[in-house]
């Protein structure tokens, strides 16, 4: 058999290996959206959601976990090909192209079982309410003015911890992070499954506008995820059970 012939038989038979796709994630975030074990994503939200993504787009998932502040520069440096779990105002640069929703939350005011869930804002004035520090909270602000009573926490994690210790009653939240802290939290028992709904939002996947991937096959794939159930199933396994 001629070599040449012999050689292109034999990459005929190599496996082809698929284009990778790489997802920036900050190692700023949490369960459940992100679990890292020696600053490499190991699991959550985005970790399933980014798999599922990748199979669904016939590429290899490669994670990128970078501090907070340097994920859009990663994207800008085309050292990422996306960032997910955002929402425009949330960037500086405006040149993102953005898919459709990926995940959909609420921004919400959590108690202890016992406590009683306010139906209204102003119910809340004045009384001490758990936040996070650095954070604003615009609905806070506008609804409650000065009776907007914050007591800082660096973390979700503390914050929770302050709640279940009756440091105060109240503290905001989003849905998706509390439904997991229910769920695996050794006092979940104890957190309230009624919330007051503050606001409801979306998330998406920011992508440069001339990247490797394409806005159009990715809200495809997005959305093939979707009507497979394969979306409701990855949240699903960060709740309670219903």
């Amino acid at each position: 058999m001629p070599r040449l012939l012999f050689l292109a038989i034999f990459a005929a038979t190599l496996p082809v290996r698929a284009e990778r796709m790489i997802f920036a994630v900050s190692t700023g975030s949490a369960m459940p959206m992100t679990e890292f074990h020696k600053e490499k994503l190991h699991a959550g939200l985005l970790k399933d959601f980014g798999d599922a993504l990748a199979r669904e787009l016939q590429m290899d998932p490669v994670y990128l976990s970078l501090p907070r502040k340097r994920v859009e520069s990663a994207l800008l440096a085309g050292q990422a090909d996306l960032l997910c779990d955002l929402r425009p105002e949330w960037l500086d640069n405006p040149s993102w192209s953005w898919t459709g929703a990926v995940f959909s939350n609420r921004m919400i005011i959590a108690s202890r079982a016992e406590t009683p869930v306010v139906d209204q804002l102003a119910q809340l004035s004045g009384k001490r309410i758990g936040t996070i520090l650095g954070y604003r909270y615009p609905d806070m602000e506008a609804g409650l003015g000065k009776g907007f009573a914050r007591d800082d926490a660096a973390t979700d994690e503390l914050n929770t911890g302050k709640l279940l210790s009756g440091r105060f009653d109240y503290m905001m939240s989003n849905s998706l992070y509390y439904d997991y802290q229910r769920k695996v939290h050794a006092k979940g028992q104890q957190l309230n499954p009624a919330v007051f709904t503050v606001r409801s939002f979306d998330t998406y996947c920011a992508l440069p506008p001339h990247g490797k991937l394409e806005i159009d096959k990715v809200d495809r794939a997005i959305a093939a995820l979707r009507k497979r159930g394969q979306m409701q199933a990855i949240l699903d396994r960060y709740r309670p059970a219903r």
